[in-house]
């Protein structure tokens, strides 16, 4: 029972402090598909809309096949493997932002836009590493 709630509940608990987020914006209810891909927060929040079940499945599957075993792993360690660790965690969400800012940025617009975008995405993903890995601690 403790092994499914690392699976689900940490995922399920980032998301719907994101969907609440999401739906309770005042642009909630003007959010259109086609908003998707051009690169500002209306399109990521479109995007999170209609894509939420895919990213759910996507972030279940990434708890189950590395975030719980690593975790799991990383209880035995010394502080700074622990340390260690989180820093790792933190470069590769960064690594993840840079590469979406760059595929959603357009080349016209200004290093200054690119650089927005790079802090939002950063920004998003450590405050759901940070509630799963949370979550998880709670749960240990």
């Amino acid at each position: 029972m403790t092994k499914l709630l690392k699976i689900f509940l940490p995922p399920f608990t980032g998301f719907v402090v994101f969907f609440l987020a999401v739906r309770y914006s005042t642009l909630y209810f003007t959010l259109k598909i086609d908003e998707m891909g051009e690169g500002n927060l209306i399109s990521f929040m479109a995007f999170y809309r209609y894509m939420l079940p895919l990213l759910f499945t996507v972030a279940v599957l990434t708890q189950l096949l590395i975030i719980v075993p690593v975790f799991d792993s990383i209880k035995a360690k010394s502080r700074v493997d622990k340390l260690n660790a989180v820093i790792d965690s933190g470069f590769i969400c960064l690594l993840f932002a840079f590469s979406i800012s760059y595929a959603i940025s357009d080349l016209n617009d200004s290093v200054k836009h690119f650089f927005k975008l790079l802090i939002f995405m950063t920004s998003v993903q450590m405050i759901y590493w940070m509630i799963n890995l949370f979550i998880l601690r709670l749960l240990k």
